[in-house]
């Protein structure tokens, strides 16, 4: 045990010490109990064999009763005495009258008494050898013709009986106590075990065991729901952890486009002799992705700060073939000597987010060209009710679960998925004929 309060001490000790208190207190009344029901038990039998020896020497009438008190022997004394106290009759183990005047006019005439008297033993007086010694009575008196007839017996066997219970109940009380101690302590720890698996579960749980849940005992008690709970508890961590994983991967992804885009255009100005026109150009290129960046940057912080994963949207009139045109412009320089070519019958308008359309359409075009193979054709049309951005490749394609997908071409195929999502739409990959087609489906103004 560690120290006072109680409270420091390990659970398992205060269990087993509560249940050691309350099989004392148990303990205790009983023994208390038992004491008293023998003790009665045992004070009505002693009363029952002198009442019924007083009823059978009261049933005889004068000679015959003063003969039977005479002969009478062993456990049970009696005596007549007359009402100045004079022996008339006496048992012959009783050496001395078992009451005086003055008591005989205290009992009332008749009642029970206990008095300390003189008597013999049985068997020494049967040898010749008296052995006088004094024994605590229990005494009926009853009034008879001849004066008053007392009967009484020795009540030093019940004290025995008493004195053995009682030595035997100090004796088995406290082994009764160590055993429901030890026993108490066990229990405590069988109890506590359940508790002390899920501990154990608990030290092994980390960031990169996601997943694992602590172990739920079978019995349907409060340990169980208490292991629910916690388990419950433990899968929103989870899910927090890996929406926390999932934005920074989302930032490394977006945040990788714009910067490759910038040291495309940053090599090209270096390469050679550039023009004023050119370099110009080069840095107005490098200033949009600067301007991109800086509100890719801002978004992010916003929804970290935030703690929502969903998008924020700012919807205004957006037009798809104006945007697919300057993301096409962008990727030239970084897709060379591959082509990209967009086809736009007219113009298609919807109401979203610019900046978000903008990073879907770069995540495809650049998922294109780092995994996908010839020519990028990108197509922007509108049907009643939707408009959709196509982008499509040679390459060999890859599953249609994007969100399965690992690597940044999966990551930023499921980043489309989210901003389509946040705009009332869906992403389709198929393949038709020796093209991978990525189709981006956006809700027309009316339905959007």
């Amino acid at each position: 045990m560690r120290g006072w309060p109680p409270s420091r001490w390990p659970l398992r000790t205060r269990v087993a010490l509560a249940f050691l208190a309350a099989t004392a207190i148990a303990v205790t009344g009983l023994g208390v109990l038992v004491q008293l029901r023998v003790s009665d038990a045992l004070e009505d039998r002693l009363r029952d064999s002198v009442g019924a020896e007083a009823d059978r020497l009261e049933s005889g009438s004068g000679r015959d009763r003063l003969e039977a008190v005479s002969a009478l022997g062993g456990e049970v004394h009696a005596q007549i005495l007359t009402e100045r106290g004079d022996v008339r009759a006496s048992s012959r183990l009783v050496a001395d009258p078992l009451l005086d005047a003055a008591e005989l006019r205290g009992s009332g005439r008749s009642g029970w008494l206990e008095r300390t008297v003189t008597v013999l033993d049985d068997d020494a007086a049967a040898a010749g050898k008296p052995d006088p010694e004094q024994e605590r009575l229990v005494l009926l008196v009853k009034p008879v013709e001849e004066g008053f007839l007392v009967v009484g017996t020795s009540r030093e066997d019940a004290d025995e009986a008493l004195a053995t219970l009682r030595n035997q109940l100090l004796i088995a009380g406290p082994l009764a106590l160590a055993v429901a101690g030890g026993l108490g302590y066990v229990v405590a720890g069988a109890g506590l075990r359940p508790i002390e698996r899920m501990r154990a579960r608990a030290a092994t749980i980390s960031a990169r065991s996601a997943g694992e849940r602590l172990p739920v005992p079978e019995a349907d008690d409060e340990l169980r729901r208490l292991a629910l709970t916690l388990n419950a508890m433990i899968g929103r961590l989870d899910d927090g952890l890996q929406r926390e994983r999932r934005f920074v991967a989302d930032a490394s992804h977006d945040l990788r486009t714009p910067l490759a885009l910038m040291r495309t255009e940053v090599e090209l100005a270096l390469a050679g002799q550039r023009t004023p026109e050119e370099l110009r150009q080069a840095l107005h290129s490098v200033d949009d992705e600067v301007c991109r960046l800086i509100a890719l940057a801002e978004d992010l912080l916003d929804r970290a700060g935030s703690g929502d994963p969903s998008l924020p949207i700012d919807s205004r009139p957006v037009d798809l073939v104006d945007l697919a045109a300057r993301v096409v412009e962008r990727f030239k320089a970084s897709a060379d000597p591959r082509d990209i070519a967009l086809t736009a019958p007219r113009p298609v308008e919807i109401r979203g987010d610019a900046t978000h359309l903008d990073r879907a359409l770069s995540n495809l075009v650049d998922n294109a060209i780092r995994h996908g193979a010839g020519d990028i054709e990108v197509a922007v049309s509108a049907a009643p009710g939707t408009a959709a951005i196509t982008v499509s490749d040679e390459g060999d394609g890859f599953p249609m679960d994007i969100s399965s997908r690992s690597g940044d071409s999966g990551l930023g195929l499921r980043i489309v998925r989210e901003i389509a999502r946040a705009h009332g739409g869906s992403v389709d990959v198929d393949r038709i004929g020796d093209r991978t087609r990525v189709r981006l489906v956006l809700a027309s103004p009316q339905d959007h």
